[in-house]
């Protein structure tokens, strides 16, 4: 079962245009968390049950549509896993044996040009910090809730990795205003108060 719910949220994020980094910082985990953790062929990483509960949201999705939910114990298999060469991109493919149906999944990640960086989203980034002047990270605050709040109060466009970008701007060294830290397995982020500087 693993293995199909693995494939099904490849198929899922190819079709939504949404990347693993953007569904790793959700999931309030590091960059590299989906792609080159749990769909790593050589690895026997999986989805937790506190992932499998997010995700139909996070992918915007229904349940069904990546939990089979007829598909009986034992009848989905892993046939072969392995890493795809490939100059240009980071790939792995799995395939998956259900009821004698023999299905690949191959996922592509290009590989990013050195020197290459992402712009910050200027309105995003001025409203993070007007949330933290408002004491909004006093408590600290794991992405997914930040991403609804921004998604309920901005009114111009934004991706969730300007949100990653944003954040990684004001917890970073140079305009550090928030700390980043794990917190039961979660990334969350945290106001540095002006007195203590922590």
């Amino acid at each position: 079962m693993d293995y199909a719910i693995i494939s099904r949220v490849i198929e899922i994020l190819i079709q939504k245009g949404i990347t693993d980094e953007e569904l790793s910082f959700l999931l309030g985990k590091p960059n590299n968390y989906v792609f080159g953790f749990v769909m790593k062929p050589s690895d026997k990483n999986r989805f937790t049950e506190d992932h499998l509960d997010l995700l139909p949201y996070l992918l915007g999705c229904k349940f069904s549509d990546i939990f089979p939910a007829d598909t009986e114990s034992g009848s989905i298999s892993l046939y072969g896993t392995g890493k795809v060469k490939d100059d240009n991109y980071k790939a792995f493919k799995h395939t998956i044996n259900i009821d004698g149906e023999y299905r690949q999944i191959i996922y592509r990640k290009k590989k990013k040009d050195e020197g290459t960086f992402r712009k910050n989203n200027i309105p995003l980034l001025s409203l993070i910090e007007r949330w933290i002047d408002e004491g909004y990270f006093a408590i600290g605050q794991d992405a997914l809730q930040i991403n609804k709040r921004a998604k309920q109060e901005v009114s111009f466009t934004y991706t969730v990795s300007d949100l990653e970008k944003c954040l990684k701007v004001l917890s970073g060294t140079k305009k550090a205003r928030l700390i980043r830290e794990m917190v039961d397995g979660v990334y969350k982020y945290t106001q540095i108060s002006p007195q203590t500087g922590y």
